[in-house]
């Protein structure tokens, strides 16, 4: 059960149940040392400036500056999509995560990808394939190489 991972109050609710099912001790114990400091969900958002925050989750601290786009997760540098930490700082200023996405997502940028028509290739025997390359000859690699396995 890994409640402090719960990206929804409803899914961390769910996970709470089911930690109570166990051990009622448990639930109580986790809401005693004060959600906030262990629970995505209840993790706490700060302003630093108009477009930097300083999310906390858990025990660790994210540097969310919207108006670059950069975390310091990293995760929207891969992505290009809002991190939780960042849709955490939206949250708070009651901002769509849309305008936080990268312009591939959208829908114009899927549509335009298939402008473009792409033709299946024939059959194998009507390729016009040139002689001086029908005549190469591709061996498979010489030497046999181990590959690396767990002990």
């Amino acid at each position: 059960m890994d409640a402090a991972g719960s990206y929804t109050l409803d899914e961390f609710n769910e996970r709470m149940s089911k930690i109570e099912e166990i051990d009622p001790r448990v639930k109580s114990y986790l809401y005693d040392i004060d959600c906030h400091r262990w629970s995505r969900v209840h993790a706490t958002v700060r302003a630093s400036t108009d477009h930097i925050y300083a999310v906390i989750d858990g025990v660790k601290r994210y540097i969310v500056c919207l108006e670059s786009k950069k975390y310091s997760c990293g995760q929207f540098q891969l992505d290009e999509l809002p991190c939780p930490h960042a849709l955490a700082a939206l949250r708070h200023r009651n901002e769509t995560y849309e305008n936080y996405c990268s312009p591939y997502y959208t829908r114009e940028s899927l549509l335009r990808t298939y402008e473009i028509p792409v033709n299946p290739l024939p059959d194998e025997n009507k390729w016009n394939v040139p002689q001086h390359i029908s005549d190469k000859v591709v061996n498979p690699p010489t030497g046999e190489k181990k590959q690396p396995r767990r002990p």
